[in-house]
């Protein structure tokens, strides 16, 4: 449940700003809008991918590289 609301409250806007950048830079660009259409679904696959690659593999509490082993 944790994860679900990380995605909601963190992944899903940062994914909306990455396709509204994707999209207002391809439109000045005159990209042709199967290409526009293309990056803005490639940009929320990275995004979304990074939150999977990013979280597999943790437990729960750990930071990652912040931790006992490894010191600010």
């Amino acid at each position: 449940m944790v994860r679900s609301s990380v995605v909601i409250k963190k992944w899903l806007p940062l994914s909306i700003v990455g396709a509204a950048i994707s999209l207002v830079t391809a439109l000045s660009l005159n990209v042709p809008i199967g290409k526009t259409i293309m990056a803005i679904a490639l940009v929320g696959v990275m995004i979304f991918s990074g939150f999977l690659l990013r979280s597999f593999g943790k437990g729960e509490g750990e930071e990652g590289f912040r931790n006992e082993k490894h010191p600010k």
